[in-house]
């Protein structure tokens, strides 16, 4: 049997996508929104009435394993009697099932490094759902699980349900900022259908009276908040930032005066724990009419392993006719100096430095002189390192160690080099 179910018309076209002949062109739908804006609970019911009366066989996921059993999967399960489904499927720990089609619930990252799950594992599917798909770091770890959705039979389908956050990140990049759709948005776009919505465009009055009270206030009193968390409103920049991207400098580094260069060096800050990042900028330093200026050039931003950077770090330095890297020598960094110099030795001087003070001092130190004298590449998100790199340079919150767990080493390396520079330079810069 059956239930009459009331759905919020802006989901309206999530549903008409179970009939093969309406919008064949889409294969993605984004479902953007802010706390109680019914994007698991809605997404929930389509997929069980997919499962079970199209036939499809659904992936279920987010980006880590973590919480899959006490949130997604019971979100899910919760829906089957609502919907009279409780004869019709078998509703184990990992699955949901019917006798011609499955639902599993997996994470897409397999560890604490950001390998994903074995796509081999993953065929049969043709509904892809993810949850707090903010959380998948990257488009090309999308991409991945996207391109094992394969049906020949049926339509392909992926889900992101989201809450917006930065408009660097790569959701937004790629699919509205690329696509020329503004956030907030209920359209659709060639192969993309849209669907955004807020706690405004549900039941309000089954809403907990204290939340919808601190909604009210948070209105009043921090708008900026109020429209992010609550509205599902993209962000251009998280408060606390110490270089936001509207404050970094960006040029054309393909045409930089050669007559201006005087100074070619890289600063590299090697990964010295699990998720950290080799960072390794590569600068040029111009003086135009007794103005400095120092061009990003090129970045290393990874988190392979010394020999792979080594290797990556030796053709940069060539092609860029780069005289002096600086390594910091803590334990992996004197590895890593050590292997540079061996293989440089007759290109550019390796030199190891030895910070005495923490990164986080350092960083506040010098990140002024960053964002004064430092030009980035304005086409740096054709580069997905170069991109990553400039994602976690304006990630980095001032006096927060929480978000800024692996984020410190691309602005710390700027940092390092800011140093550098300012005493190089000191007769220049400062008289």
């Amino acid at each position: 049997m059956e239930t009459e179910l009331e759905i919020c018309y802006k989901f309206e076209p999530l549903f008409d996508l179970l009939d093969p002949e309406q919008y064949p062109e889409v294969d993605t739908v984004i479902m953007t929104g802010g706390r109680y804006s019914l994007k698991s609970h809605t997404t929930s019911i389509f997929s069980l009435i997919a499962l079970v009366q199209s036939e499809w066989n659904v992936l279920y996921t987010r980006f880590t394993n973590v919480s899959i059993t006490d949130s997604i999967k019971p979100e899910v399960s919760d829906k089957i009697d609502l919907l009279g489904y409780g004869g019709m499927v078998a509703d184990t720990n990992t699955h949901i099932e019917t006798a011609n089609a499955r639902m599993a619930f997996k994470g897409i990252k397999t560890g604490s490094s950001q390998q994903t799950a074995n796509l081999k594992s993953l065929s049969g599917f043709n509904l892809f759902v993810v949850d707090e798909a903010e959380e998948i770091p990257d488009y090309a770890t999308f991409k991945k699980v996207f391109y094992s959705i394969r049906s020949e039979t049926k339509r392909n389908l992926s889900i992101l349900i989201l809450n917006p956050t930065v408009t660097d990140h790569w959701i937004y990049r790629e699919f509205f900022e690329s696509r020329g759709i503004e956030g907030g948005s209920n359209t659709v776009k060639d192969n993309v259908m849209y669907i955004h919505t807020s706690y405004l465009d549900g039941d309000v009055e089954r809403m907990p009276q204290n939340i919808r009270r601190d909604y009210e206030r948070l209105a009043k009193d921090n708008p900026t908040e109020y429209d992010n968390i609550v509205n599902g409103g993209w962000i251009t920049e998280p408060e606390g930032v110490l270089l936001p991207l509207s404050k970094l400098r960006f040029d054309d580094l393909e045409n930089i005066p050669e007559e201006s260069i005087v100074y070619r060096f890289s600063v590299g800050d090697p990964a010295d724990k699990g998720g950290d990042h080799f960072s390794q900028p590569f600068f040029f330093v111009s003086v135009m009419d007794g103005q400095l200026a120092c061009f990003v050039k090129d970045v290393i931003h990874t988190k392979d392993g010394i020999e792979v950077v080594n290797d990556r770090a030796i053709e940069k330095a060539r092609l860029n006719h780069i005289e002096d890297i600086y390594l910091e020598a803590n334990g992996v960094g004197t590895a890593a100096y050590l292997l540079l110099k061996r293989d440089l030795s007759n290109h550019a001087n390796v030199k190891p430095f030895h910070s005495t003070i923490a990164k986080e001092v350092r960083i506040l130190s010098h990140y002024e002189f960053v964002q004064k004298y430092f030009v980035f590449d304005k086409e740096y998100r054709s580069n997905t390192e170069y991109s990553a790199f400039i994602s976690h340079v304006t990630g980095y919150i001032r006096d927060d160690d929480k978000k800024n767990k692996h984020k410190k080493d691309a602005i710390d390396s700027l940092c390092s080099a800011a140093n550098i520079l300012k005493i190089k330079y000191k007769k220049l810069l400062y008289g």
